[in-house]
């Protein structure tokens, strides 16, 4: 029951979790099973940083952070019936990440507060002890949160996070040969070098890719027959979002040539309310309401490949604009403004200008308009929380 240590590996983090099973007996977790009070506003104390944990500190935050996330997890039943989640006894096939990870919030929920002052940090110690995750390597927080969720065993809790798009290929010959598949994700991986999340989805979903049989990346339809050209893209259906949608801002990348990684600090803008019904194919207008997405967390990421640092902004309950900055176990309220400049990246028109003035100018003007973690700090993930979804994710008091 373990999990080898993680490591890089061309730009990759390899998490090999186990996928064992043991069977639950710790008091101190069958006690651990009440469920969140309605609001999500219960606030964190922070995470311990035990060495070089933030990867995992923040991905935790975010995931915290959302009521029904954190009673899936405390909650040491399978019912699918919510009223169940208070129910005594189960827990029999669950697996170590999830016990683990249940410590871990019940310690975090246990030590939480209303207010910044009066709460404490969290271990997570007994979570990297028990997968053998090592505290003293860096490693990728996007990566980290979505192989350690299915490992929880917890399908309720992966229906949360799981979308699907349509993935196809069709023939240009008039044939009206196609291919199409489901394409399940927990998470969309997208290009900061197009400035927007808005245009990097409308270029993933909107813009097929030209198969030439020409250059010789034609699609041959089916065993024996010839290449022929084709289109080859993806599609969001509205049927296809999930409740929680988590957005990987490719930042990280490899030179083949070089055989280096670095980071892109391209600046790319996201919104507070991201609306989804022009990316999504034949999104009717009664449908319009369940493609509408509010920002609920942030990962920062700050420095370079290897040897950044990475913390969360993440807004605890879903009727307030309050944002708090997790900096491992510090953790501090903050303006949204304060937000987006740490987190779009890159260089905005103010500070553009500022490049253009003489030397001690810049010099003295070196921060301007740049976030808490300066100008090497931009956003990694975001978590979007859809709106139509809000009272089943917070509860009935935050059905406003």
């Amino acid at each position: 029951m373990w999990m080898q240590n993680l490591s890089y590996h061309a730009g990759a983090t390899l998490l090999l979790f186990s996928l064992a099973r043991f069977w639950h007996t710790s008091a101190a977790l069958a006690a651990a099973t009440r469920p969140s009070a309605a609001g999500g506003s219960l606030l964190s104390g922070g995470l311990i940083n035990l060495g070089n944990t933030c990867y995992l500190n923040s991905a935790l935050e975010c995931a915290f952070h959302i009521p029904r996330v954190r009673d899936l997890v405390i909650s040491n039943t399978q019912c699918s019936d919510d009223a169940d989640i208070n129910a005594a006894g189960g827990g029999m096939d669950d697996t170590i990440a999830l016990l683990s990870l249940r410590e871990v919030f019940s310690s975090m929920k246990d030590s939480a507060r209303k207010d910044v002052e009066s709460s404490r940090p969290t271990s997570t110690s007994i979570l990297c002890r028990n997968l053998g995750i090592s505290a003293y390597e860096q490693q990728d927080s996007q990566e980290f949160w979505k192989l350690l969720l299915p490992e929880l065993n917890k399908p309720q809790l992966v229906d949360l996070y799981q979308g699907a798009y349509e993935g196809y290929i069709a023939a240009l010959d008039g044939s009206g040969r196609e291919r199409k598949r489901e394409e399940p994700f927990l998470d969309l991986s997208l290009d900061v070098s197009r400035g927007s999340i808005y245009t990097a989805l409308e270029e993933m979903f909107s813009k097929p890719e030209l198969l030439s049989e020409k250059e010789g990346n034609g699609w041959r339809p089916e065993k024996g027959a010839d290449k022929v050209d084709a289109l080859k893209g993806s599609l969001l259906r509205v049927q296809g979002l999930p409740s929680l949608l988590q957005l990987h801002l490719m930042r990280f990348n490899y030179d083949w040539q070089t055989d280096t990684m670095s980071k892109i600090n391209d600046r790319c803008k996201f919104p507070k309310v991201l609306d989804l019904s022009k990316i999504c194919t034949d999104a009717k207008e009664e449908e319009i309401p369940a493609t509408i997405y509010d920002l609920q967390s942030i990962v920062v990421h700050v420095g370079e490949y290897g040897s950044g640092h990475y913390y969360a902004y993440v807004r605890p309950d879903a009727k307030r604009n309050k944002w708090y900055r997790f900096d491992d176990h510090k953790v501090t309220e903050v303006d949204f403004k304060e937000v987006t400049a740490d987190s779009f990246g890159g260089y905005s028109e103010r500070q553009r200008k500022n490049e253009k003035r003489g030397l001690l100018a810049r010099l003295f003007g070196s921060n301007i308009g740049f976030g808490w973690g300066g100008p090497k700090s931009s956003a990694y993930m975001l978590q979007y929380v859809r709106r139509c979804d809000v009272p089943k994710l917070y509860g009935k008091s935050s059905d406003g």
